[in-house]
């Protein structure tokens, strides 16, 4: 073999390991570029097509129910993830002992969708008499982290903290003898007109109305004597008061339309940080407030703006005409700000951060804004816009025509409730309490379910109809007294069912195990 073919020779071989090498690389880029896909949720649809999953995520109070997507029961358990196809599907949770919890979803190419609310309740329980009360109530409220319960006897300077976080149940009298405006002979003669909780479930904000004054008071639970009146110490009559992110030792008050901050550590009240602010919706430090109409060139208009404490000044998200009735709602879910308002009956929906002020008029505050809801007509006009313990959903309401606004997937729903009241039994479930029965249901109206029934009640309540047309067989405990309307609560842990009974005196605690 003579030396021009030896280098031929060389030459192919070189080529064949080029080549060879080449569809080695490729063929690791493939692997890749499809393992990417398939993580990604793509595959090939039965017609040849690329299509891309979404996946949802099932969480179940308790965990453990089996899941059944489309009728086909899965291997995994809750809690569980689950790539689906794009396209309605439908979802059943069981468990052994537990009622059933069932759902229609629209799945989107690519979307995370997550279901932490789902709530299987013990079929059989045994109801359980924990106090007995001779009187009737001047108040009776539950904390918002659904660990006490507040009340007390009607005209009585005395309340009762009920402690629910444990199996054991205990009681702690507070005398507020020296602290409540309205204290005469030993019997309180004033109103409590609002009450709320702080996060933290030690301080609750009441107003009380008492010779036509109204005092904002600020009562420490685990201290009583060093509660506030809010009103004698600053010496201004407040018209909204609310809790800065949930703690008690910072508040935001409103008053002849302006708006300040308290520090109620040092007993401070700052400067005027907004005017001619009508009403606002906070959420953390931050709020959304509206203004008193305004006359101007363009006729009577309302300024929708959002304020971030600490900042000089708020900024002006729009102009809303000043002869509507107006609702605002500010809430935060995961890493997104979500501001809402309802002008008549046409809701509009922003996500995303909140503008900080700047007094450059030429900066927009919609640069980390994003529209999610673009004023949408509403079925009826709402008198009330209220925002889930959460912040996840919001519930625009008129009577019982509700419309439930899920913030993360901007999908709108609207139902008839059973009644008008809303009442929050969880984080995303709502319940209704009349004298014959306790019936419960999801944020959307799905899953509608009779819990407790009266005597009084039909003998075998008919089956509750969800939102989806899907039929749920009710969880019924039978009452041997008529309910009472007031609040119900499920404790933090899950385990516990507290509601009120009617008697001939008074009322009984009752307690029921939802969760075994």
């Amino acid at each position: 073999m003579d030396f021009t073919e030896r280098e031929q020779q060389k030459k192919r071989h070189l080529i064949r390991v080029i080549l060879a090498e080449a569809g080695m690389v490729l063929a690791v880029i493939l692997i890749v570029v499809v393992t990417l896909m398939i993580t990604m949720g793509f595959f090939i649809n039965s017609e040849g097509r690329l299509e891309q999953t979404g996946l949802v995520q099932i969480h179940s109070v308790p965990t453990g129910a089996s899941v059944t997507i489309d009728g086909e029961t899965i291997f995994s358990r809750t809690n569980l993830s689950r790539s689906l196809a794009a396209g309605e599907h439908h979802l059943k949770l069981s468990r052994d002992g537990y009622d059933t919890w069932e759902r229609t979803i629209t799945m989107y190419s690519g979307l995370l969708l997550r279901l932490y609310y789902p709530r299987l309740f013990l079929e059989h329980r045994t109801p359980e008499t924990m106090l007995t009360f001779d009187h009737q109530f001047e108040f009776y409220s539950v904390s918002s982290e659904r660990n006490f319960i507040l009340y007390a006897a009607t005209d009585s300077p005395t309340w009762q903290l009920i402690n629910i976080a444990s199996d054991e149940v205990k009681t702690t009298p507070l005398n507020l003898s020296d602290i409540l405006p309205g204290v005469e002979q030993g019997l309180f003669r004033g109103n409590i007109a609002e009450l709320t909780w702080n996060a933290g479930g030690d301080t609750v904000l009441v107003a009380i109305d008492e010779e036509a004054q109204r005092h904002w008071l600020l009562i420490n639970l685990k201290n009583p004597a060093s509660s506030l009146n809010l009103t004698q110490i600053f010496g201004l009559d407040f018209d909204q008061v609310t809790f800065v992110g949930g703690s008690a030792n910072q508040l935001f008050v409103l008053s002849d339309h302006q708006l300040r901050r308290i520090d109620v550590s040092s007993r401070q009240i700052s400067s005027v940080l907004l005017n001619q602010v009508d009403a606002f919706s906070s959420q953390g430090s931050n709020i959304l407030y509206l203004t008193l109409p305004q006359t101007t060139s363009d006729g009577s208009l309302r300024t929708l703006g959002t304020y971030r404490d600490g900042e000089a000044g708020g900024t002006a998200i729009t102009t809303l005409p000043g002869d509507t009735s107006v609702l605002i709602a500010l809430s935060r879910y995961y890493d997104n700000d979500y501001l809402a308002y309802i002008v008549d009956d046409r809701l509009t929906v922003y996500y995303g951060s909140l503008p900080s002020y700047s007094e450059d008029a030429s900066v927009d505050p919609f640069a980390n804004l994003s529209l999610l809801i673009d004023a949408q007509t509403l079925t009826e006009s709402p008198t009330a816009l209220t925002v889930s313990p959460a912040g996840e959903y919001l519930i625009a309401h008129r009577d019982r025509a509700f419309t439930a606004i899920d913030l993360d997937m901007g999908e709108l729903s609207a139902y008839d409730a059973p009644e008008a009241a809303l009442n929050w039994l969880d984080q995303s479930m709502l319940y209704s309490v009349s004298s014959d029965r306790l019936v419960v249901w999801d944020f959307d109206g799905s899953n509608t379910r009779t819990l407790v029934t009266a005597d009084a009640a039909l003998d075998t309540p008919a089956s509750a109809e969800s939102a989806d047309h899907s039929t749920l067989a009710p969880v019924t405990t039978r009452s041997a007294s008529p309910l009472a309307d007031y609040p119900v609560a499920i404790t933090s842990n899950n385990k516990w069912l507290y509601y009120l009974t009617s008697t001939d005196s008074g009322y009984t605690l009752v307690r029921e195990q939802i969760w075994n």
